[in-house]
């Protein structure tokens, strides 16, 4: 029995070596970089928020100018056939004078979405004339915005690849595998905040369409990868 335990202890160290060596050189020759693609596209969506704001002692009073002139304003949207309509928030608050209530305000939202910026616009000029814009917003469509993604991650696939491949001939290294790859998008759409406009009525002729140019926006691809490179063996 003795001699099995001798035996047995003098294996363990020899068995157990190359595992440490295997965790120690787990990261050996691993390099870490960054690469980027992006490209610059005509905005082709547009939203707008527009909103019914109010004023009154009673509160009563003030959500029936609210709804109706909302009620309104949807009729008036949905008849347009390429713009997307969407009820909005809806907001009502008291106004304090001494820590007393002497007002009640109100704010009900709108929001437009629409590809065909000139529906949009004409469609902006005649709600205006109950209605205040509160913010305009153009961006990429989610379609077009997928196409451009799938495009770029080729891009930025292929130029990991080729400086890969250049970092591992730099060093003398016989190749290199991936080890690890992160893919994320960059860019933001713009967004144009608008001047409230004058809370009075306005007549029809007083509001033309608003004048709006899409612009473009620019569609990032971002990535970060590790590859580890392959040692040439000594001859």
């Amino acid at each position: 029995m003795k001699q099995f335990l001798t035996v047995l202890l003098a294996v363990l160290p020899l068995t157990a070596m190359p595992a440490g060596r295997a965790q120690q050189t787990a990261t050996y020759d691993r390099i870490s970089f960054q690469m980027d693609r992006d490209r610059e596209v005509a905005n082709d969506h547009a939203e707008a928020v527009l909103s019914v704001t109010d004023e009154d002692r009673n509160p009563t009073a003030l959500a029936g100018r609210i709804n109706t002139a909302m009620r309104w304003a949807l009729d008036t949207a949905l008849a347009e056939k390429k713009v997307k309509v969407q009820s909005g928030s809806y907001r009502t608050y008291p106004v304090y004078d001494d820590k007393k209530i002497v007002r009640w305000r109100g704010r009900q939202d709108l929001v437009l979405e629409s590809g065909d910026v000139d529906a949009l616009s004409r469609l902006v000029g005649r709600l205006q004339t109950r209605l205040q814009m509160q913010s305009l917003r153009f961006s990429v469509a989610p379609d077009t915005r997928r196409k451009v993604e799938d495009g770029l991650i080729e891009q930025v696939l292929a130029a990991f690849q080729a400086r890969a491949a250049r970092i591992a001939t730099a060093l003398g290294a016989s190749g290199y595998r991936i080890v690890r790859i992160d893919l994320g998008t960059t860019g933001r759409p713009p967004v144009l905040p608008v001047r409230m406009e004058s809370a009075r009525r306005l007549s029809a002729a007083d509001v033309p369409p608003p004048a709006m140019e899409s612009g473009t926006s620019r569609i990032g691809m971002q990535l970060s990868g590790t590859i580890e490179l392959r040692r040439k063996r000594a001859q």
